[in-house]
């Protein structure tokens, strides 16, 4: 076998945390990313996420699933900007039945027919594998941990894979202004470079017309249209009489 230890998540119901993996040496703790962290023989470190399909379809829902990835894939990210070898492997693991059923809908072993789209879910695990996440399926939770050990007895000295689209995890900034009208997240990391990473003086540069902008105009006319200002209305910074910058409407 080639596992030489194995972290779990402290988060983990106790019949992960229980695993032998072999009889390799383990620890639970709290892992930043993953579920499970593999240490091999060969000096490799695989990162792996599990998931039921049922907790697969939870994450899409609630919008953690991606940001779950690019957090298992930082690290090789790191390690090819740095043009050396790749010790760090990412995996998403799904565990038990998820298939497509009738009318193209998703079909799980927890809840049986779901409402969502079988495409819909399938294009989510390719953008995971474009992002640098590889997939693979295991047959249920009694076949978890053989699905972890055949991981780390794989070979990988053979071929190097590269993401072909690294994530970038927006700010809290950057997703405010992604979210108004026509802007998205390309434009809102321009509006924070633009603004030194002010968002508050985004949107009073992106709103006031006289002013060069990166964004087209139709676009800031439709957020100003949202934002309900009037033709010679604009926002802009004052400070108060705490001297903290607050956003206002001028003009009438």
């Amino acid at each position: 076998m080639n596992i030489s230890a194995v972290m779990i998540d402290s988060r983990e119901p106790e019949w992960v945390q229980r695993l032998q993996f072999g009889g390799a040496p383990t620890a639970v703790l709290a892992l930043e990313a993953g579920d499970i962290h593999v240490l091999t023989t060969d000096g490799a470190q695989l990162i792996i996420e599990r998931k039921t399909g049922e907790d697969l379809l939870n994450s899409l829902r609630d919008e953690r699933l991606l940001p779950q990835m690019a957090r298992l894939v930082e690290k090789r990210l790191d390690e090819q900007a740095a043009q050396g070898a790749f010790t760090t492997w990412p995996y998403l693991v799904i565990t038990g039945t998820i298939y497509r059923g009738p009318d193209g809908k998703v079909f799980t072993g927890e809840r049986g027919l779901t409402g969502w789209n079988w495409d819909a879910v399938q294009g989510a695990l390719l953008t995971i594998q474009e992002m640098g996440v590889f997939v693979i399926f295991a047959g249920g939770d009694e076949d978890f941990e053989a699905a972890v050990v055949r991981l780390a007895n794989r070979k990988r000295d053979l071929i190097t894979l590269t993401p072909p689209r690294p994530p970038s995890i927006l700010g809290p900034g950057a997703a405010f202004l992604a979210n108004l009208p026509g802007v998205g997240p390309e434009n809102s990391l321009k509006l924070v470079e633009w603004s030194n990473n002010e968002p508050a003086w985004a949107l009073a540069g992106i709103t006031d017309l006289a002013i060069d902008c990166p964004i087209p105009a139709a676009t800031r006319r439709r957020i100003r249209a949202m934002l309900g200002l009037k033709d010679r209305q604009t926002l802009e910074i004052i400070f108060n009489q705490q001297d903290q910058p607050v956003l206002s409407v001028q003009g009438g």
